[in-house]
Parts: C-alpha cells; sequence; structure tokens
C-alpha cells in the first residue's frame, strides 16, 4: 500500500487536508482576485482528486489567485503540475510568483507567458482539470474552448469562471456546457463558475439535472445584476455589504 494511500484512511489526514483548505482560502483571500470562496473551494477539491491522467492547466492567472487554490489542492492529492497561462506582462508577473512562492506551491506551477489560444497550439500534455478565465469576448472564449476541451481526457474536469455576468464566457457555457451531450456533472459554482465532467456521452438524466443548473444560474444572474450594475456608484462599505450578503466574501 503506498504511503498516500495509507494516510487517505487516516483521520489525521482528512483533518490536515481540512485545514489546508481552510489556509488556502485564507491565502487565496489575501490575493486580488475575482474568485470567490465557494469557487476557490471547487476549484482546490477538483485538483486534489486529480489523478495523474493528466495536468491541471489554468488559461488567465492574474495575480495568482486561483493558481494558488489550484496548486495547493494539487499538493494536498497527487501533486500534479498547475500550467498557468497568462502574458503575465512585467511587474504583474512579480506579483503573480511572490504569491506563489509565500503560498509554498512554487514547485508545482508551470508559469507559460503566452496567450492562451497561441500556447494551445503548442501544448502536448493531456489534461484532467481546466479551468479558463481568460479573454471575455465571445470569439476568444470560444477558440479556448475549441483549442483547449479536446485536450481534456474523458473523465477530466472543465470549469469556466465569469459564466454570470459576462456576455462572452455565458454564451459559450449555456451551448457547450449546460446543452451539451458531451459532459456530466453540469453545476454552477456561485458566483460565477460554470464546472462539468468530459465523457464520451451523457444521458437524458444529465441533460435534465444541467438544466436545472442552468436555471438555478440564470435566476441568480437576474437577482444579482441590478446590484453589479450599480455597485460602483455605492460607498465601499454598502458594496462590501451587499457582496457578504449575497455570498460573494470581501472586495475585488
Amino acid at each position: 500500500m503506498s504511503t498516500r494511500s495509507a494516510a487517505v484512511r487516516d483521520p489525521d489526514y482528512s483533518r490536515g487536508v481540512a485545514e489546508d483548505l481552510d489556509e488556502t482560502l485564507r491565502l487565496a483571500e489575501s490575493i486580488r482576485g475575482w474568485l470567490t470562496r465557494d469557487e476557490g473551494e471547487a476549484l482546490f477539491e477538483a485538483a486534489k482528486a486529480c489523478t495523474g491522467r493528466g495536468v491541471i492547466v489554468e488559461i488567465g492567472s492574474w495575480r495568482g489567485k486561483s493558481t494558488v487554490c489550484l496548486a495547493r489542492g494539487s499538493q494536498a492529492g497527487a501533486e500534479i503540475p498547475v500550467y498557468s497561462i497568462d502574458r503575465h506582462v512585467p511587474g504583474r508577473f512579480e506579483k503573480f510568483e511572490r504569491n506563489i512562492r509565500r503560498a509554498g506551491v512554487a514547485d508545482l506551477v508551470r508559469p507559460i507567458r503566452s496567450r492562451s489560444q497561441d500556447a494551445a497550439d503548442e501544448f502536448r500534455e493531456p489534461v484532467e482539470l481546466l479551468f479558463v478565465d481568460g479573454a471575455h469576448d465571445e470569439a476568444l472564449v470560444r477558440e479556448d474552448f475549441e483549442k483547449w476541451v479536446p485536450k481534456v481526457v474523458e473523465g477530466g474536469i472543465i470549469a469556466f469562471h465569469d459564466t454570470t455576468w459576462h456576455a462572452g464566457p455565458r454564451k459559450v457555457v449555456g451551448e457547450k456546457l449546460y446543452r451539451s451531450r458531451s459532459f456530466t456533472d453540469v453545476r454552477f459554482v456561485k458566483a460565477s463558475t460554470t464546472m462539468a465532467r468530459k465523457v464520451a456521452q451523457n444521458t437524458l438524466a444529465d441533460r435534465a439535472r444541467a438544466r436545472v443548473q442552468l436555471a438555478r444560474k440564470t435566476a441568480f444572474w437576474l437577482v444579482t445584476v441590478p446590484a453589479q450594475k450599480a455597485r460602483h456608484r455605492l460607498p465601499e462599505p454598502l458594496r462590501q455589504f451587499g457582496r457578504r450578503a449575497i455570498g460573494l466574501g470581501g472586495s475585488r
């Protein structure tokens, strides 16, 4: 039995992973970005569940908020490399590197300084977990989908960020994930992430569940979009209160 397998049966190991998740979310909250606690936890758990059939790819990193959640999840699991694809412009890249080092995951993170669409042409590794948070223009989101999703192994996880208030990602996932026959376990993670598992063919029940999740996401969008439009006109204390009231955590 491997050390990892033995540890999984140890209650102390489970407590350690829970504590690591809490610490991961605290670290993530200290980094500027647009990820909620629910989304950070979902990325952590998805990365922890990866088995090594492929690598983890993140499209769009900014200062490393989501990178930390993915890499620390991987660290708690099978220690799968995380490829972080971003233009990583000077100045911002140094902040990204500093946050990755502070989180203790620099050895797992492989930055690729490139447009995601260009990087896809040269990327040869199979992918077990794909997180897309790059350009939000609909044409570029579609290009990311068309170039990267075929690299995901069957049973792998696809996650798209900003699928609530941004029209490009919202339209693409509505068509390609929620209404697809190629994904199961489609779900909405508040406030703006859509996740799904790639399969050869889903079932009618899978498609029905996906439509329920789409309805849930649409309802959340309709309720929150007026607040999103008005948020810049509100004093900061009211903005913070509003975000906490709908479960979005601290400031961006």
